[in-house]
């Protein structure tokens, strides 16, 4: 296995595509930071240590846009190049061949968890001072906020490394990179589309709605960091119907153990040199 983790973390520190989608999301925290400063009601939850919590929000709700990219391309382009197909002519051990790339890109996603932090870093201390704040809010930072921190920052990783699994299995499956950018990029659109729908119709669509893998996902960062935030913050609004945190932790664990089991029947039982 640590020949297969050595192979692909020499792919991941040569290639581009890690680098580009890092940027991306470090660019997008900026980016929300900057529209959020813009609003005098809103800028209490940027200055820090708050700021941290509202990164680590940006940061998960931004997973969907970015790191499907990610997983899908570098699981699809595989097999396009031709690259799977030949190393599996050779018999390897296969699941340790699928599984390495994702340990490797799971790694890349905590990097971006710890790049978007000291982005929010960064972006606190801007607006700060832009705004002739004080760069620290007295009475925030004590023991439970860096546990509420830690937390966060977990569950970020956590529902970005749901979607970067979701597109993976994707594009493994279906041997196909734009199958998994379309699994990972359009069929979470296409989700928000339809809880929208189903919630309007009512009744059991409903509940069919609110269980699809987006709602859970998209709601967990804010269930966990919520009350971390300034009294009244639109940062920690929540309804009702909204999934507890326990609640998306293992639906979600749920959804991603298909993904994984289904990749793993396919990898071992697919004659995958067709």
């Amino acid at each position: 296995m640590s020949a297969y983790l050595s192979f692909e973390w020499l792919k991941f520190s040569k290639r581009w595509m890690p680098r580009i989608i890092l940027g991306l999301v470090v660019g997008a925290t900026f980016v929300a930071f900057w529209a959020q400063g813009s609003r005098v009601f809103l800028r209490d939850d940027l200055f820090l240590p708050r700021g941290w919590l509202a990164a680590l929000d940006f940061c998960s709700r931004f997973a969907p846009f970015f790191w499907p990219v990610l997983g899908g391309i570098w699981a699809g382009n595989e097999y396009g190049w031709g690259t799977i197909r030949a190393a599996l002519t050779r018999r390897p051990n296969r699941i340790g061949q699928v599984a390495a790339p994702l340990i490797v890109m799971l790694a890349c996603v905590a990097i971006g968890i710890v790049s978007t932090v000291l982005a929010g870093t960064i972006g606190g201390l801007a607006a700060s001072g832009l705004t002739g704040n004080a760069a620290w809010v007295n009475g925030v930072w004590n023991g439970d906020f860096l546990t509420l921190l830690l937390k966060g920052a977990l569950t970020a990783w956590y529902v970005s490394a749901f979607y970067l699994i979701l597109a993976y299995a994707a594009a493994i499956i279906f041997r196909s990179a734009a199958i998994g950018l379309a699994v990972g990029l359009g069929g979470t659109l296409a989700q928000a589309v339809l809880i929208r729908f189903f919630v309007d119709l009512g009744g059991n669509w409903e509940t069919i709605g609110l269980h699809f893998p987006y709602n859970y996902a998209n709601t967990m960062i804010t269930q966990v960091v919520g009350a971390g935030f300034a009294p009244g913050s639109r940062l920690a609004a929540t309804s009702s119907t909204d999934p507890t945190a326990a609640q998306s932790l293992a639906a979600l664990a749920i959804y991603g153990g298909i993904c994984l089991v289904l990749t793993a029947v396919a990898v071992r039982t697919r004659d995958v040199t067709a």
